[in-house]
């Protein structure tokens, strides 16, 4: 196998791990631990925020630190493949949220590391089509753990025997990666140094349109099977909701790689705010199985896609070496991760649905929706000004 695809494929299992096992397993399993655990809905949502919570301090720590590569990502994979599965094997509201808190940890390392890690090892003429394939990886892993819960459903795999088995898989992908992390590569993209760079450009606006999106897109996935037994009141159907999201985020981040890429990745946000916007007002005001599919496939469509033109972003502003402005990026995703699960099951208990939780994620949605058209329009003025002005010299 040729390195750039080998590395991709290294790359997609590292954010398969991350996102799609270390943090979004525990979506489908949700209502299970509510059935088989008794866990209530504001415990529910603060095992989603303690994951966040480690998640952004894992971030912060990649800004200030200069950490190896090499040690980051397999320190990573261990986080996140034990944090799983020691899930399975305690009842312990105290020790869930210490398993969910170091399995964010190792995601951020995870998800940092391992973009930087990726990215500097695609060739350039190939990039596009690579990174597409890197970017869908935690849609992969979000659709086989929630495919195997969905068709697998029975007494005998309680939530605890699939945290084990969800451990299991993450163990399985570690010794696939552990090896490949080490493999030289010869790419025409110079190697990054050690030494964190300093940004070139504002990192503020896709800060902010990154944390508004953590914080809007987080309620309707964490809830979205929660969401459809309510409206639909189908227990049997709710759990195939979340492996829809992950097969679209999987296919929308194909699709986009054999596409050609857009001038500006703020436009690209744009599209993935719009999105997000329409997926989550077919899930507030249409209370119907097609509405609530469509709404799961543009919820799914968006997610990856959104990740992979932030992290284009953040490699035009650092340059050569991404890593800090990556964390910075993940450190804004991960404060609107942190908020969004506990605003949102105060606010669905509070008021007996999730009504105002969707509501205020679509006005957060139209506010980073908002800010991304701005920053499209202002950098597409110059370019119009140079083409006026060169109409003009010609004249």
């Amino acid at each position: 196998m040729r390195s750039p695809l080998r590395f991709a494929l290294a790359g997609m299992a590292v954010l398969a791990l991350a996102l799609g096992i270390g943090r979004f397993a525990f979506t489908p399993l949700l209502p299970l631990m509510q059935a088989d655990a008794g866990l209530g809905l504001t415990a529910g949502g603060w095992l989603a925020s303690i994951n966040n919570i480690g998640y952004l301090l894992g971030a912060m720590l990649c800004t200030v630190l200069v950490l190896p590569q090499r040690t980051a990502l397999r320190t990573g994979m261990l986080l996140v493949a034990l944090a799983t599965g020691g899930m399975g094997f305690t009842t312990s509201l105290p020790l869930w949220l210490l398993f969910r808190f170091v399995g964010g940890l190792g995601a951020a390392l995870l998800v940092v590391h391992g973009i930087a890690w990726c990215v500097a090892r695609l060739p350039v003429q190939k990039r596009a089509g690579l990174e597409s394939l890197l970017y869908s990886g935690p849609g992969i892993g979000i659709a086989v753990t929630g495919t195997l819960v969905a068709a697998l459903r029975g007494p005998l795999l309680d939530s605890a025997r699939w945290w084990i088995v969800f451990g299991a898989l993450g163990a399985f992908l570690v010794a696939m990666v552990w090896r490949v992390i080490d493999a030289p590569f010869h790419t025409d993209v110079v190697p990054v140094s050690a030494k964190i760079a300093t940004p070139r450009a504002a990192v503020w606006p896709v800060a902010v349109i990154w944390g508004l999106l953590g914080f809007s897109y987080i309620i309707p996935a964490i809830f979205l099977p929660l969401i459809a037994d309510s409206q639909l009141h189908a227990p049997a159907l709710r759990e195939w909701f979340w492996p829809l999201y992950g097969v679209a985020a999987v296919f929308a981040t194909w699709l986009l790689g054999t596409l050609p890429p857009v001038r500006s990745n703020y436009a690209g946000l744009a599209g993935c705010c719009f999105a997000q916007l329409a997926g989550i007002l077919l899930c507030l005001h249409q209370p119907r199985l097609g509405s609530l599919l469509s709404g799961a496939v543009l919820l799914g469509a968006m997610t990856m896609p959104s990740v992979m033109y932030a992290m284009r972003e953040a490699n035009r502003i650092a340059g050569r070496n991404p890593t800090r402005v990556i964390g910075i990026l993940t450190i804004s995703f991960g404060v609107g991760q942190i908020t969004g699960p506990v605003v949102a099951a105060t606010l669905a208990t509070h008021h007996h649905g999730f009504t105002v939780p969707l509501e205020l994620a679509a006005l957060a949605t139209v506010v980073a929706l908002l800010v991304s058209l701005a920053f499209v329009r202002r950098e597409s003025a110059p370019v119009l000004r140079k083409t006026v002005h060169c109409r003009a010299g010609d004249g």
